[in-house]
């Protein structure tokens, strides 16, 4: 059963997206975060609780329109769901023709999708007008993992929410790596950024990729700082320092690279040139 009490972590960020399901939801959601930080169970948990017809505890699991979810029959309910394969402009073009239809079994129509960066830039233009006047019944919402390929024009209309990994992901044995890199970050000293993303190269490739995610969650903790949020994950390593003197679509677009970093990792991208491009874009994308 689709229940907002399977997730243990981002606990702000669940108890305002539940505030708002009994109160006024936004049309249009981003959900962003790492790989594996369950955006996309969140955004099926939502869709859940919009379609729900229990006056409370939304989603119940009992109501009829939890029993078709349930069973993947709900009527009112369209998931775009590619996996990693580009999304093109004829599905936002039947997307944008199906949203008109009124919906069957609620007053509400809900459209998930997954990976929403791989739109084409056709495709998130055939959608822009949709999502800059939606039908008053239809909610979107959205997941990233790389939110810096949406589009301005489409983020500007979102209510972002950022997940954070989960804290069993992080391997704290190289936090005092990562702690180097943020502190020289922080003081845009190029030589010990350097210095210290060249540490992660002789790193296995799981350890590599738990150091990109670790300084992926002290940039998660820099957005959260910079918005005056609690929730953050790590230990302070530099990241209040990182939040007052880098803005904030500098951070969340330093984050996007981290994440396609990580990505290359995966892809067997070679430790070496893994580490230059971390010093090199992290100090451009910061500073320049």
């Amino acid at each position: 059963m689709l229940s907002f009490d399977s997730f243990s972590d981002n606990k702000e960020v669940i108890q305002s997206l539940k505030a708002a399901l009994n109160h006024r939801f936004p049309q249009t959601v981003l959900l962003t975060g790492s790989e594996g930080s369950g955006k996309w169970s969140l955004a099926k948990t939502l869709a859940a609780g919009l379609l729900c017809t229990s006056n409370t505890n939304k989603p119940c699991g009992i109501c009829e329109s939890c029993q078709k979810l349930k069973h993947n029959s709900h009527p009112d309910l369209e998931c775009i769901d590619y996996d990693d394969g580009e999304i093109s402009v004829a599905v936002a073009r039947d997307l944008r023709k199906k949203i008109y239809i009124l919906p069957n079994d609620s007053d509400r129509r809900v459209i998930l999708i997954r990976h929403a960066h791989k739109l084409n830039i056709s495709a998130q233009n055939a959608l822009l007008k949709v999502l800059e006047e939606p039908p008053k019944y239809a909610f979107f919402i959205l997941t990233s993992e790389q939110a810096g390929g949406i589009l301005e024009t489409i983020r500007s209309r979102c209510s972002k929410y950022h997940l954070a990994p989960k804290n069993d992901d992080f391997d704290l044995s190289l936090i005092d790596n990562v702690s180097g890199f943020i502190k020289a970050l922080s003081s845009a000293d190029e030589y010990k950024m350097l210095v210290n993303a060249m540490s992660f190269e002789k790193l296995s490739k799981s350890k590599l990729k738990n150091a990109l995610g670790l300084i992926g969650a002290a940039l998660h903790d820099c957005i959260f700082i910079a918005n005056n949020l609690s929730g953050t994950v790590l230990p302070e390593i530099g990241q209040k320092e990182l939040a007052s003197k880098v803005s904030y679509e500098r951070l969340i677009k330093l984050y996007d690279f981290i994440e396609a970093l990580r990505l290359r990792v995966q892809g067997n991208a070679a430790p070496s040139i893994v580490c230059a491009s971390l010093c090199a874009e992290a100090y451009q994308i910061c500073f320049m």
